[in-house]
């Protein structure tokens, strides 16, 4: 279970890696450059001898023409072919061979690309896959110029190529005028024709021809998978774009319909309240979190009740030390969160229940402004607004961004569709009668928050999201710690998605919004968005388009600009936006592999464990000064 992280990180990076190699090629193997002339060694051939030597072929066209002409006029030829040519018409390289003809290379893309390594060696990889063989003769000897480039007249041409009197001679393969010499070079007295050498190709290994074929495969699907990358860009750039415009659309409705209830604010709500704390090796925040809970406003009576589930740092010591009002220590052996949140409910003493992680703190109003929405009948969880205490350095502010233009702000939307996957386990609640009509919280997924939200929701309750009920929490502060607790996230996720997979073809919201919402922008967006930036590369560093960078960075423009919007929905200071473009360049790519891991994870069918976070205690740095650490 320990390495199955790094063999998933390379296998993804090998992929990446692949699929850019694959399409550099075809982007290398698309552009023909221009013909170089080239002058090689000198062939002695005896006064009246000719070797007729054909360069730019095979053409699936003209080829099998001159072939004719030869075979007519019994004469053998040598034929310099592109590696690039032989790949798109291996047949016709084929027969040039069996008719008895002899094969050069003139290079891979071009003739005179025999002076590059690089493309002898593709070249050689052509020939290896289509013949299996590989051949010395690698770029024409010096040669009498035929003149079939720049001249149409029969007689013209033959005299050119009758210039010395012997020697090699060069024509093209590409079109009919070189069949047409062959047919007049026969008919002049005094002449022999002969092969450019007698070297016959050699057999080429199993190492080149598995090169051969890797690279033909290249050469021939590279545009389908550029075609496949087209695609999976736009649906990504079609998700991001209808995401951005969800998020500014029903966010900013949910806000203004929340502003026109508070012009005529119903009365307070103010019902007795039991808070269950689960915690785990949480001694150095615990302090913390139990007094912030515990110098709450409510106005009415909040019991805590603390359920150590088997920590080895003293956690439950620590909490039973405050010895404050109206707090309890449970202490169980370690069996799980779900099991100890159970435990705590079944503790609890009120019918109203906040779950909040061990490593939360709240604001004095944070209870009172969460079970507001119960005064409704109907709603049976509500989500508060969890935001980022530990916002110091790069990695922090990167959390604070994504909590607020990410995790907050699909709350919001969510809400106004009325289908809100998740109540996080930082700060959320529930009424009784709701849990008791799931059954309690489930341990069948590692993201019990969201499992457990998708059951509620699906029982016919209501989840409601009240951005007042703010709770400070601690976020991971090592690119390890992060990545251990967004794979379990994303995992558990998925299990959850998975396990309600039956909402739908149901009638609620879940089914309808929900879960859909969470295919599309959770599962679907992270999937394809790396293809974009991975097409960026290619258009910018291989394919000379720079259209692809000006592209993305408008698309960058548009995410910063909704960033900047959901900064101000949550009340937060802009300045923190400055870190968001680089976000999307790093930490982005993260949250990617997070996604794609957690995937392949699932589809291998891997049992993950939970895996937990190192705590640091640097939560009572949080922001603002408003946050009760006394």
């Amino acid at each position: 279970m320990k390495r199955t992280p790094r063999l998933h990180w390379i296998s993804i990076l090998l992929g990446l890696l692949v699929l850019m190699c694959v399409v550099s090629f075809h982007a290398y193997a698309a552009v023909r450059p221009e013909p170089v002339r080239h002058t090689g060694h000198r062939v002695e051939l005896p006064e009246g001898t000719l070797a007729l030597a054909f360069h730019g072929g095979p053409d699936p066209k003209w080829t099998p023409r001159t072939l004719e002409r030869l075979h007519t006029a019994g004469i053998r030829a040598t034929f310099y072919v592109t590696g690039a040519q032989v790949t798109r018409h291996p047949d016709v390289a084929r027969r040039i061979v069996a008719e008895g003809h002899r094969i050069g290379l003139d290079g891979f893309r071009a003739e005179g690309d025999f002076a590059d390594p690089l493309n002898v060696a593709l070249a050689q990889a052509a020939l290896a896959d289509a013949l299996g063989v590989h051949t010395r003769l690698v770029g024409a000897p010096q040669e009498v110029d035929s003149g079939d480039r720049e001249h149409q007249d029969m007689g013209t041409l033959v005299r050119m190529s009758l210039t010395e009197k012997r020697g090699v001679v060069r024509l093209h393969d590409d079109g009919s005028i070189g069949g047409d010499i062959v047919r007049e070079l026969v008919k002049v007295p005094g002449y022999r024709f002969v092969l450019v050498s007698d070297e016959e190709p050699v057999a080429a290994s199993d190492r080149e021809r598995f090169t051969g074929a890797v690279t033909t495969w290249s050469q021939r699907n590279g545009g389908l998978v550029l075609a496949l990358f087209g695609t999976a860009i736009g649906v990504a750039a079609l998700l991001g774009l209808l995401r951005t415009f969800m998020q500014l659309g029903l966010a900013h409705t949910d806000r203004r319909l929340r502003r026109e209830s508070e012009e005529e604010p119903p009365p307070w709500f103010a019902p007795p309240v039991s808070v269950v704390v689960p915690a785990y090796n949480e001694a150095l925040n615990i302090a913390a979190t139990v007094r912030s809970i515990a110098a709450n406003n409510h106005l009415a009576d909040v019991e805590v009740v603390v359920v150590d589930d088997g920590s080895t740092d003293g956690t439950a010591d620590v909490a039973e030390e405050l010895d404050l009002p109206g707090v309890t220590v449970i202490r169980q052996t370690n069996q799980g969160k779900p099991a100890a949140l159970n435990a705590g409910v079944r503790e609890a003493r009120h019918d109203l229940l906040v779950l909040v992680d061990g490593d939360t703190i709240f604001e004095p109003d944070t209870v009172g402004q969460l079970v507001q929405p119960f005064a409704d009948d109907d709603v049976g969880a509500v989500s508060g607004n969890a935001k980022v205490g530990n916002r110091q350095g790069l990695l922090g502010r990167w959390q604070h961004l994504e909590y607020c233009a990410g995790s907050n702000l699909d709350r919001q939307i969510l809400h106004a569709l009325r289908c809100i996957p998740t109540v996080p386990g930082a700060v959320g609640a529930f009424r009784r009668e709701a849990l008791d009509d799931v059954g309690g919280v489930s341990d069948d997924t590692l993201a019990e928050d969201t499992d457990l939200t998708m059951a509620v929701t699906r029982a016919g309750w209501r989840v409601a999201y009240r951005p007042e009920a703010k709770a400070w929490t601690e976020a991971p502060v090592t690119v390890h710690g992060l990545f251990r607790q967004r794979y379990r996230w994303s995992y558990g996720t998925f299990q959850a998605m998975w396990k309600h997979r039956r909402a739908l073809v149901e009638k609620g919201p879940m089914g309808r919004f929900g879960i859909l919402y969470l295919l599309a922008f959770h599962l679907l967006l992270p999937l394809l968005a790396p293809v974009m930036d991975l097409f960026v590369l290619y258009g910018f560093l291989v394919a000379d388009a720079p259209l692809a960078l000006v592209v993305w960075t408008v698309f960058l423009l548009i995410q910063t600009a909704s960033a900047g919007y959901a900064l101000r929905l949550d009340g937060e200071s802009l300045r923190p936006l400055w870190a968001y473009p680089l976000q999307q360049v790093v930490y982005r790519q993260l949250m990617y592999v997070v996604v794609i891991q957690s995937l392949i994870t699932a589809l291998h069918g891997t049992q993950l464990r939970w895996m937990s976070v190192r705590r640091t205690g640097r939560l009572l740095d949080a922001p603002g000064g408003t946050v009760p650490v006394t």
